[in-house]
């Protein structure tokens, strides 16, 4: 079940798993944070490393929200990413 974070501009973020794995294995894995709501589609990508629990969901339940919005300013558009096929967002 995706993640639903506010940014301080009021724009509302889903923040799932992408599905895709990085060479750390369960160490290290890529989120997918897609706005939702008003305006444009936006698709970005960040890696994320879990603490404590090393299930991706369990750990992505445990985050804090002020710990997603501070990886949402470190995350790369899609167009950019490979997480995302390098492919720009609708």
């Amino acid at each position: 079940m995706p993640r639903r974070i506010t940014d301080p501009t009021g724009a509302i973020w889903e923040v799932t798993p992408s599905g895709r794995r990085t060479q750390y294995g369960s160490d290290e894995v890529s989120l997918e944070f897609l706005r939702v709501g008003e305006g444009a589609r936006e698709q970005r990508f960040a890696r994320f490393s879990p603490r404590g629990a090393k299930a991706v969901e369990i750990a992505l339940e445990d985050a804090t929200d002020a710990s997603l919005l501070n990886l949402l300013t470190q995350t790369q558009p899609a167009w950019t990413s490979p997480d995302g096929g390098y492919g720009r967002s609708a």
